[in-house]
């Protein structure tokens, strides 16, 4: 039974619609992905879900007693609680008859109630539904609980210890996050939860939530975040919404496949409507005319197919004007950090000798605030090192990508910045900027006006006019949906000359990375390979064994049982396999309606288009159940 029911929901802004004729369910243990392309209204239809707005049609039903909690992007604390007296605040019942029991267990110790057996049996007999509460509550676990969360999302004791106020902006929303989390709602919403998170956050962040026992739903830009947490993705994108079984990587298959049969009975119904019109024109005034004034009603009749729409994609290149020398950077005896005015320099790490070479892809990994981008502003001369020296080599032309967009200018238009870097007329600038998914007057907005993707999307299209050899990237992914962010891969690994980014999107590091800098307690020690080779050498596979292995292991063991109960143990457990060859059956059986669909179509028979179209919709639903089935047999296996 649905916990959450949304019907039919609309909002617009202004003139401008976002969505309309939303509708979907939410039962216990979802744990839904949202995705599409920036401001399709993914955030807005979070909002709408926690009650922070209204819509402008439509309705939500939530089951009584479910509790809906909200990832908001703005701290709700107290500035003068600590970040532990904060967590503590969720608790505030539970401390409360932790001190009734305190009270109760020094009443029950005194004197005069143990010399009055009616008074302390009164006493004992509270003390124990208390206790109960107290324990079905988990107070005997909460300040662990707390502590858990708190170590988790890489907040220092003396982080946890200071004053909620001192925390800066990313730690405040990483703070949100732990109180939601500890507040254990039946529905948790999460707008972008892996933002100000650093690698090891983030992978304790999907631990956490796989072994989450209510329901979510989740707007987030990390591939790799939606691959291991959700099960089931929503698409919000022209206004409407489409609903996928699996993770992100298998609602991408499948939307491919949805997309392809679309396309193919859109253009056959175009063909069919060119050869019927044609028809039309040659014979409406002959000896025919009367087959073609039945054709034309078959025409007014027929329910026309919209041509599918997909997302715009940036379309760009990186080429560098020459090739630097095989050595491209060099360090010795480095030392990275800050050189304060009137105080001691502040040491963030320091690494033996550095070599990169011509081709190299090194993802530069670290936690937030080791100083990952304090290494790449050292490189490019914005700031000295500490100790030891950097030398580049050969030829070597740097492009440099600041995640804070510090190389545009904010009171400069679109188009003004881009002519500022490069030779090009209006109108082969505005050529330019179509490539960039800027078009029309969009060209001539100005920068501080921007959004954050809009700014980044400005930021690579300056990248690309400097031909450089050598790309130092500071999380170029930040802002960019999850399209831009596939097609950027694509770019950088076309991208003929060498590469030094930090990235925390790890889909971006493993698809990219022929090495890994890891800035590790002070050091920067280099691994080769990428993320998940450095992953796998970093942490011995026994730990990343899942809770679920000894389950697994018990679940084997009857195949192993004695021969006479080999035939009750196979009538029970189907495999991996089983259900595998059964999809093939279904996805070979969908072909085939496809086919006969576009048949159909092209003979312009209604009533078969509608049967043929009930055998497809069953069709398809038993391959999406086959899936479901299967994937949760692979979780199992995994």
């Amino acid at each position: 039974m649905p916990i959450v029911t949304v019907t039919n929901l609309a909002k617009s802004f202004g003139a401008e619609l976002i969505f309309s004729d939303v509708s979907f369910q939410v039962d216990p243990g979802d744990r839904i992905g949202l995705v599409g392309p920036n401001g399709a209204g993914k955030s807005t239809l979070l909002n709408i879900l926690a009650g922070r707005e209204e819509p402008d049609a439509g309705e939500i039903a939530v089951a009584r007693n479910v509790r809906i909690g909200y990832l908001s992007q703005m701290a709700d604390f107290q500035p003068g609680n600590t970040l532990r007296e904060e967590m503590l605040t969720v608790f505030a019942q539970v401390r409360q008859w932790e001190q009734e029991l305190s009270a109760l267990a020094q009443r029950m110790s005194a004197p005069e109630a143990q010399a009055q057996p009616a008074v302390y049996e009164q006493l004992l007999q509270q003390y124990a539904e208390l206790q109960t509460r107290f324990e079905h509550a988990g107070g005997y676990t909460y300040e662990h609980r707390v502590s858990q969360v708190l170590d988790g999302l890489g907040f220092t004791r003396e982080q946890q210890d200071a004053p909620f106020a001192q925390l800066s902006g990313g730690q405040k929303t990483r703070a949100s996050l732990g109180k939601l989390l500890l507040q254990e709602p039946d529905v948790l919403l999460l707008d972008e939860p892996t933002n100000h998170l650093d690698l090891e956050s983030l992978e304790w962040l999907e631990e956490y939530l796989s072994s989450w026992s209510g329901a979510m739903l989740i707007v987030a830009h990390d591939r790799y975040f939606l691959d291991k947490v959700v099960t089931r993705t929503i698409e919000l994108a022209f206004g409407h919404i489409e609903e996928y079984p699996g993770n992100y990587t298998k609602y991408l298959s499948l939307r491919e496949e949805r997309m392809e049969r679309r396309l193919k009975e859109y253009e056959a119904q175009q063909a069919y409507i060119a050869r019927t019109e044609e028809f039309i024109r040659r014979y409406k005034a002959g000896q025919r005319s009367k087959e073609a004034r039945g054709r034309q009603k078959l025409l007014d009749r027929m329910e026309r197919i919209e041509r599918p729409q997909d997302f715009a994609e940036m379309h760009f290149e990186l080429s560098p004007v020459m090739d630097s020398g095989r050595m491209v950077l060099s360090a010795r005896k480095l030392i990275i950090g800050f050189k304060k005015r009137h105080e001691p320099s502040e040491a963030l790490f320091q690494c033996a000798d550095l070599e990169l070479e011509r081709g190299d892809r090194i993802g530069l990994l670290g936690p937030n605030g080791s100083g990952k981008t304090t290494l790449l502003r050292t490189i490019i001369g914005e700031i000295p090192a500490l100790g030891g020296h950097i030398q580049l080599g050969h030829n070597v032309r740097i492009g440099y990508y600041s995640q804070t967009h510090s190389g545009l200018d904010m009171d400069r238009t679109i188009i003004d910045e881009i002519r500022q870097v490069s030779a090009l007329s209006e109108e082969g600038a505005r050529s330019f900027l179509g490539r960039f998914l800027f078009s029309g007057d969009d060209v001539f907005k100005p920068i501080h006006a921007l959004s954050g993707g809009e700014r980044s999307r400005v930021a690579l299209a300056k990248l690309t006019l400097q031909g450089a050899n050598f790309l130092i990237l500071d999380e170029p992914t930040n802002h960019l949906d999850l399209q831009s962010r596939q097609f950027l891969e694509e770019v950088m690994s076309e991208f003929e000359g060498s590469l030094l980014f930090v990235s925390h999107d790890r889909y971006f590091v493993d698809r990219l990375a022929t090495k890994i800098w890891a800035i590790e307690e002070g050091v920067l020690i280099p691994y080769q390979g990428n993320y998940t080779e450095y992953r796998r050498f970093k942490r011995p596979l026994v730990l990343d064994k899942p809770t679920v292995e000894k389950k697994q292991t018990v679940e084997k063991k009857p195949e192993a049982a004695p021969t006479r109960n080999k035939k009750r143990t196979r009538t029970k457990t189907r495999t991996i396999e089983d259900v595998e060859r059964e999809i093939e059956k279904a996805e070979s059986r969908v072909k085939e309606l496809e086919t006969a669909l576009s048949e159909a179509a092209l003979q312009a028979d209604a009533d078969e288009l509608m049967r043929l179209n009930e055998d497809y919709e069953q069709a398809k639903a038993r391959v999406d159940a086959l899936l479901s089935e299967w994937e949760e047999l692979a979780d199992v296996a995994s």
